[in-house]
């Protein structure tokens, strides 16, 4: 029997893009899915759009559900999650785009090989307006064609981490098997995401499974000024998810190795002494006490290695700096 799809699509007061995103979905040559939309939008624009797309206006199997209030991105993501029927699942970002036949050719890896977690593919970027800007550069892993290859995990979420790039992509690139993903999507080691939340993802999937990288680029991600990635706030949590994720593959083993743990634990380390403190300032001392946990974590861990003994010092003098900082925001209350 054909298995089903579940295409995942959030949506939050897009409806131009959101309807270019479902009629690509519509369009997949892949016939055995459903179509979950959740909508966070605060007015009734983009669910009379949908509205032509529903049973019984149509054949398609839509489910469309409007939040009654914006309950946020990620719990709108996870809403879309719990609300799927398929045994495998492919979020669509509302300004996103799927190539026809990216269900059709993701799909066969994940029936015939349990062992793969998660099947993911290049990809194309456009603008605003749809039209194609350039190919995303290559992962640094073999591309497989006709010939399968697949990847072991733990390497893939070692040069993640490593490089701090999410060469798997973003959620509308991945086709995954629903079961394989036990926390909810963002997490992982009970740590939800700010931002990286495919990342975090990403590596609680392939923790004990490998991917596949397709050589075709199979989605279309959009480019465009209002998207969330372009703000500060959105750089602070990705800096934050960075050294979650780090942390938390080594508690749970998949960082084996040392030097390249200190390496990687170094690299973040000199970010967080150039950033955090203008950060800090920057947000009004708001979120002084997530930047602080950071800096925190990260000297136990340099403590723990006589190389990063000189990091440790200097981030004890920003955690000082941080903390003097929080108290003067308290009592200017």
């Amino acid at each position: 029997m054909t298995p089903l799809v579940s295409i995942l699509l959030p949506t939050y007061e897009r409806p131009q893009y959101l309807e270019q995103a479902l009629l690509s979905a519509l369009n997949q040559t892949y016939s055995h899915i459903e179509i979950i939309i959740c909508d966070n939008s605060r007015d009734d624009t983009t669910e009379q759009v949908v509205q032509s797309y529903l049973p019984p206006h149509s054949g398609f199997n839509i489910k469309y559900v409007r939040n009654e209030t914006n309950i946020g991105p990620i719990a709108n993501q996870h809403k879309c999650f719990k609300l799927a029927s398929g045994e495998y699942v492919n979020y669509l970002m509302d300004d996103d785009l799927f190539h026809p036949r990216k269900i059709e050719l993701m799909v066969p890896y994940l029936i015939e090989d349990p062992q793969i977690g998660l099947v993911t593919s290049r990809k194309q970027i456009i603008d605003d307006l749809g039209e194609p800007v350039r190919i995303f550069p290559d992962p640094p892993f073999p591309l497989s064609t006709k010939k399968k290859t697949a990847i072991n995990g733990q390497t893939v979420i070692k040069s993640m981490l490593t490089d701090t790039k999410n060469y798997i992509g973003e959620p509308t690139a991945v086709l995954f098997r629903k079961s394989d993903l036990v926390e909810p999507f963002g997490t992982f080691g009970g740590k939800q995401a700010f931002n990286n939340v495919d990342v975090a993802s990403w590596i609680a999937v392939l923790a004990n499974k490998h991917a596949v990288f397709l050589k075709e680029p199979l989605c279309s991600f959009r480019k465009h000024p209002t998207q969330l990635t372009n703000t500060l706030l959105s750089r602070m949590g990705c800096q934050c998810d960075w050294i979650d994720a780090t942390l938390l593959a080594r508690q749970q083993d998949l960082l084996k190795d040392s030097s390249t743990f200190a390496e990687i634990v170094s690299r973040l380390g000199k970010t967080v002494l150039n950033n955090f403190l203008k950060w800090n300032d920057a947000t009004y001392h708001l979120y002084v006490d997530e930047l602080l946990m950071r800096v925190r974590q990260l000297i136990y861990a340099c403590e723990k290695n006589k190389k990063l003994s000189k990091l440790a010092k200097d981030l004890k003098k920003l955690a000082e700096q941080l903390e003097t900082r929080k108290l003067i925001k308290l009592f200017s209350w």
